[in-house]
């Protein structure tokens, strides 16, 4: 039972309760589709990002979509044709790309509970105060050297490994195109694995890669999850440095082995995959507009994590600015006299409009905290709540992500 006498009965029938009143418009704002020249692209995409635990905000801003479309498991979640994600937005993706949603709305009652995310047994004593004081300190410097030799990762990646494998079978029916980012640590670069439904031709796939590589740069890596890379897969994209161990994968081009590490390293909020795949695109922060309110850190796992925040957050929103500025352009090329050159130039570019949802302040529940059940179950009420504003247009000139 959480505070307030909430029981799992209760959590799970959290979207009854709190949509006994009438459902808002899901967007705000004019959602026409914008005039473009890549005719494969489709009217909308979800966009889930990284963050932790904060993920149960996503989780609950899910859940009311569904909700406010009626939508049931084994539907395709109205109006997206594509969803995509990084690291836990990675995880709740894949249960909107597979219509699972109340097995998203249980994962999230019961991750607390599970123990998703702990440390290795060599390092657990550290912070158990009923352990003996001999013990703490032996494995607390075993930890310290260790950092400088041979260990890679302080949490338990094969418990979280369990975890993914429990709630996620791939076998499961894929019911619309999904992708999400990984980083390869060994060529220091950012990849997308995707499914897709069965009727997906390879022509389109073909097309998506294409588009993939004009959006986010020629290096771009497109790799299929087939069902023995899927959970490893998610794991990866998951997998923050220094915290996890990097996941070992076969590498896309067949030459053995690579480390793959959190897809929030190079690309937290995939935005650019989105806009390759959609004319409009619909994005879940899980950080509220920018405010000048001094953070204070405690410890180098905060000063660590708090980094990795400020690097997301900083390269967010220039991803979104340039986007934003990439299609002013393309549509103001298309509006001028034919031009041979500036046509060429307007085929390589994209035009889509976004639209946002985010809290308004910072989220009950830390990046790390998947054993807190309070925090948990307030992110995710807060983005059901949330999700009855609709998203908002993203206009550069009147909404700066910076508030």
């Amino acid at each position: 039972m959480l505070d307030g006498g909430l029981t799992r009965d209760g959590f799970l029938k959290i979207s009854a309760v709190l949509g006994a009143r009438a459902f808002a418009p899901i967007h705000a704002g004019p959602t026409d589709p914008i005039t473009t020249d890549h005719p494969n692209r489709v009217a909308r995409a979800l966009v889930l990002s990284g963050g932790g635990a904060r993920g149960a905000y996503e989780g609950g801003v899910i859940d009311y979509l569904a909700q406010a479309g009626a939508i049931q498991d084994g539907q395709p979640l109205a109006p997206y044709d594509f969803v995509c994600g990084t690291s836990i937005g990675a995880l709740n993706g894949y249960m909107v790309a597979t219509a699972q949603y109340n097995t998203l709305r249980n994962l999230w009652y019961t991750i607390a509970s599970e123990q998703a995310v702990r440390l290795k047994p060599q390092y657990a004593k550290i912070r158990d105060r009923d352990a003996g004081v001999g013990t703490r300190i032996s494995q607390a410097v075993g930890l310290a050297f260790g950092l400088t030799s041979d260990v890679t990762g302080v949490i338990d990646g094969a418990h979280l490994r369990q975890f993914l494998a429990q709630h996620i079978d791939p076998g499961h029916a894929v019911v619309m195109p999904f992708a999400w980012t990984v980083t390869n640590l060994t060529r220091q670069g950012p990849e997308y694995f995707y499914v897709t439904p069965q009727e997906v031709s390879a022509e389109l796939r073909e097309r998506a890669r294409t588009a993939i590589r004009e959006t986010v740069g020629p290096n771009a890596v497109l790799r299929p999850a087939t069902p023995d890379l899927l959970i490893d897969s998610l794991q990866a994209s998951a997998a923050i440095p220094i915290a996890f161990d990097p996941v070992i994968l076969p590498a896309a081009d067949g030459s053995g082995p690579q480390q793959y590490c959190d897809g929030g390293v190079t690309e937290n909020t995939p935005i650019g995959i989105a806009r390759a795949a959609a004319r409009n695109v619909d994005v879940i922060m899980m950080d509220p507009p920018y405010h000048p309110t001094p953070e204070q850190y405690r410890n180098a796992v905060e000063v660590g994590l708090g980094s990795f925040g400020t690097l997301q957050r900083v390269l967010l929103e220039a991803n979104v600015r340039s986007a934003y500025f990439e299609s002013l352009c393309k549509r103001a090329f298309m509006q001028l006299p034919h031009d041979a050159n500036l046509g060429q130039l307007a085929l390589k570019l994209y035009a889509s409009d976004f639209y946002l949802i985010r809290p308004q302040s910072v989220l009950p529940v830390a990046v790390g905290g998947f054993d807190d059940a309070n925090g948990i179950f307030n992110a995710y009420k807060l983005g059901f709540e949330d999700a009855k504003n609709g998203f908002i247009k993203y206009d550069f000139k009147q909404a700066e992500l910076q508030g």
